[in-house]
């Protein structure tokens, strides 16, 4: 095993985004910081080993939602439980996707940190994904103040 890594999930479009910006801060304040990463889109901002996961909905066409967010979280277990079989990963960071709540589920479970953002897109309700999200992670971040009446715990940290 390396040295302590940290997982990354994000998805297309703005999650993509905000996970790019947030690692140039990252690296940045920490030039060792090394990741790994699942993701929808093969973007992997200089990941050491990168897993492509597929949306887990289609957004377009309702009928097959359920089996591809079935198919998509379960792919995204699989390629966490081997991520972590070869790399001390010492906690998930992500921005988004769906396909983020199982692996954040057992990362929990195995007493790792689970922190997640919001998506900056949000001013007056929470996404699907960050309602459950909120109550499993350690830390979770918003990035507009309107949403700390829904998140009442969350912390605001302004715009990647």
């Amino acid at each position: 095993m390396t040295d302590k890594v940290v997982l990354v999930i994000y998805g297309r479009g703005g999650h993509k985004e905000e996970m790019r910006r947030l690692i140039l801060n990252l690296k940045a304040e920490q030039s060792d910081f090394k990741f790994v990463s699942i993701a929808d889109v093969a973007d992997t901002f200089g990941a050491i080993k990168h897993y492509s996961c597929p949306e887990p909905r289609d957004k377009f066409n309702n009928s097959t939602a359920p089996f591809q967010l079935v198919y998509s979280s379960t792919k995204a277990v699989i390629q966490t439980l081997k991520l972590a079989s070869q790399y001390k990963i010492s906690g998930i960071i992500s921005t988004g996707p769906g396909m983020a709540v199982l692996p954040s589920i057992l990362f929990r479970l195995m007493n790792k940190k689970v922190i997640f953002i919001e998506d900056w897109s949000r001013f007056y309700s929470g996404s699907l994904t960050g309602k459950a999200m909120y109550r499993i992670a350690n830390v979770f971040y918003v990035q507009n103040k309107a949403l700390l009446k829904h998140y009442p715990k969350a912390i605001f940290s302004g715009r990647l």
